[in-house]
């Protein structure tokens, strides 16, 4: 049984068995779950809640966050203060709280900013690591990310091959995430490489699609959730 407190919660990639046993006790213990989404065009989404759904976790409290899919920083930054001030004021009320993400909890995660507000009102934050989304993609292609001495470098959105190219001078496996922003620009120069390439797209999902066989995207539409695996 846990105090009264705020955890933050990694879900994993999207699998919704792919949580571990700590996240998914306290998930059952607290009283109140704040989630994360977004809204595209008006119509939010959010990739988290089915998760929440599968575990049967609806009689709790649940309340979302959505995010405008844009680059402009200033809507994302008015939530997270207004949904830290939302956690302070249920904490102080007496409830037990969850704040959950997809992925893990310190990659990329927009739960890091909730934190950075939290701890600035000085509450008490503890954190559940998760299963990140390219270790499930390695596992779905069945290839090892690193063996012996080998260097990973983890990159968001690449814009042009040049910058592959260079990592490569010093990295033997680079991870490309959030690949869609700059797709269109290196896709054909990626083809041409003597590389091997491991394509991932909404891991752990109905949805899943992976591929080694880049032509297969020549005519795909990529989505957010999709990432790369390059090894020499």
């Amino acid at each position: 049984m846990i105090l009264n407190s705020i955890y933050g919660i990694a879900l994993g990639p999207g699998d919704p068995e792919l949580l571990t046993l700590k996240a998914l006790r306290i998930l059952k213990e607290v009283d109140l779950i704040f989630y994360p989404g977004s809204i595209t065009e008006g119509i939010k989404k959010s990739f988290v809640f089915p998760i929440l759904q599968y575990h049967k976790l609806e009689n709790k409290e649940l309340r979302g966050f959505f995010l405008k899919m844009s680059n402009d920083r200033k809507q994302a930054s008015e939530i997270y203060d207004s949904t830290a001030k939302e956690i302070q004021e249920a904490y102080h009320s007496g409830k037990k709280i969850a704040i959950v993400c997809e992925g893990d909890i310190s990659l990329y995660a927009s739960f890091s900013y909730i934190l950075a507000e939290l701890q600035n009102l000085q509450l008490p934050v503890s954190l559940v690591p998760g299963i990140n989304s390219f270790s499930l993609g390695a596992a779905q292609h069945k290839i090892p990310l690193s063996l012996l001495n080998d260097k990973i470098v983890v990159i968001p959105r690449v814009k042009h091959i040049t910058e592959i190219t260079t990592y490569f001078l010093e990295f033997d496996t680079v991870i490309l995430m959030k690949i869609r922003s700059g797709w269109s620009n290196f896709q054909s120069e990626l083809a041409k490489k003597d590389w091997k390439c491991y394509y991932c797209e909404r891991l752990g999902t109905k949805q899943e699609y992976i591929t080694t066989d880049l032509t297969t995207l020549t005519h795909r539409e990529i989505p957010y959730f999709s990432l790369l695996i390059i090894k020499k």
